[in-house]
Order: C-alpha cells, then structure tokens, then sequence
C-alpha cells in the first residue's frame, strides 16, 4: 500500500461488486466502475462511482465481471494501469483468469486470483466462517499477507491452492450444485403439507442456483475445463441407478454401452479421483 489511506477499486458494480464495496468500505476509500452504473445503490453504500481510466488509477483493483467478459475487461483496463497496482479476480473459475492476467497484465503489475465462496445470498447474515480461495500469480509476499489479514479479520477462512487444483475440484462442488439445481428447476416443484425436509432443503438448491443468473450458470460450465467430465461423471450415475432399477431395459443397456465406448476413446480421465 503506497498512501495512508489507500484506494480500492470494483470493476463491475453488480450483485456481487455492490458487496463486496460495502465490505471493501470498512477500510477504504472506494470508487466504482460500470458501463450501467448504479448511482443510487453508489450512494447508499457510500462509494464513488469514476470513469475506468480512475478506477485503474486505485492502488488495488477488484475486477467483479462475468467470467465470459474478464478477458475485455482485463484488456481495456491494462493501458491505464501503474506500476506496482495490484490485480485482483472474483471469478468463479480459476484457470481463465489467471492465464488471462498471465498473458495480458504488464509484468509491473500485480495479479492475485480470488475466488469467494459466498455472494449477497450467503453474506446476509455476515462473513463470519465464510472462505475465499485465493490462487496467487504474481504478488508480493506484503500484499498477501494484507489480503490475508483483511479477511481473516472478518472472519473469512483463506484457502491458497493452484488454480487448476480449484477447478477440479469446483467442478464436482459448484459446479454440479449449479447444474443439479437448474436441472430441478425445470421440473414443477412445490412444498406442500406432505413434503419433508429432505424435499425442501432440494428446493433450496434450486432456489439458491436459480436466482443467479443464466450466465453465470453458462460460464460455470463452459470456461472450468473439468466440468464436461463432471457432466459425463452425474450422466453415467444416473445411469448406473437405472440399471438397477430396470436391469433389462434396453435402452438403458444401449445408454450404458455408448457410455463406456465414449470413456474408452474420450482419453484420460479428468475428475475429483483422477491421478
């Protein structure tokens, strides 16, 4: 941090970027960026709504877009950014960005992948035992460190692993929770007198993956590069469930046949078992 009251900047000002400027707010002074900003929600939550060109002029850089559009994001920022401004992702996957600020971020810059596993739904009732990935790139040891603390002190557990460690592992938790809930949610369920717990904690899933948005949804599945295996994985076990139900099905038969003529060509496995 290079001033005594140093400056935070989110670049996108949705659900998300409106959060985490309130969090951010605590500590900083804030300013944000949107093509379509929001002056209202800016003033409620007490941050400055700037031009692009003096948000990357803040010593740290949030940057809460769609997965789909870091790369843009990323590629018309960089002319403005100084040396020694601090780069920091809260996409939901982890190989994307990081390759992007990889190749696309000036070498004086700094660049931190994040992941936070919670949003405005689970932080309603405060960060306390919520947890952020963070994926480090090209940081100083001081910077993260600060990161760290800043939000330990909230209550936040800090989880450091690889980017492709995430993905794998995010494609067969976030991953299939989003895709299980929209699935669910294209069938007519409802509570009712005779529903149980089991039922509605269901209908949580498909509440909770289905109030965020479809593009959300379709980068989660298109931009992790294990989550089509996750999708082969849940196919095959649906499958496998069926078999048992209806072991002479030949349809089912036929289902399972093209399935292990698909894995025998398809190459090397890539799940949560995979060597």
């Amino acid at each position: 941090m290079r001033s005594e009251k140093p400056t935070c900047a989110v670049i996108g000002f949705g659900r998300f970027g409106r959060l985490l400027g309130r969090i951010l707010r605590e500590e900083f002074s804030v300013r944000v960026y949107d093509r379509q900003p929001d002056h209202v929600a800016a003033r409620e939550i007490g941050v400055e709504v700037v031009s692009l060109a003096a948000a990357c002029a803040a010593d740290v850089l949030f940057f809460c877009v769609p997965i789909s559009e870091f790369e843009s994001a990323i590629r018309e920022a960089r002319f403005y950014l100084r040396p020694g401004t601090l780069v920091m992702d809260t996409c939901s996957v982890k190989l994307h960005p990081i390759e992007v600020m990889r190749r696309e971020l000036p070498e004086d810059v700094e660049a931190l992948g994040t992941h936070p596993l919670f949003g405005p739904d689970s932080a309603k009732d405060g960060l306390h035992g919520l947890r952020i990935v963070f994926c480090p790139l090209r940081v100083s040891a001081a910077s993260l460190d600060f990161w760290r603390a800043f939000w330990e002190r909230r209550g936040v557990r800090v989880i450091e692993m690889s980017p492709d460690e995430h993905d794998r592992r995010a494609a067969y938790s976030q991953g299939i929770t989003h895709f299980v809930g929209r699935v669910l949610g294209e069938l007519p369920l409802e509570s009712g007198e005779i529903t149980t717990k089991g039922f509605e904690a269901i209908r949580g899933v498909i509440e909770q993956t289905t109030h965020d948005t479809w593009q959300l949804f379709h980068d989660l599945q298109h931009y992790n590069p294990y989550t089509p295996q996750m999708r082969e994985d849940l196919i095959r076990a649906f499958t496998t469930v069926m078999l048992k139900l209806y072991p002479d099905d030949p349809a089912l038969k036929m289902l399972r046949r093209a399935q292990r003529a698909r894995r025998r060509t398809g190459g090397k496995r890539r799940g949560p078992d995979a060597p």
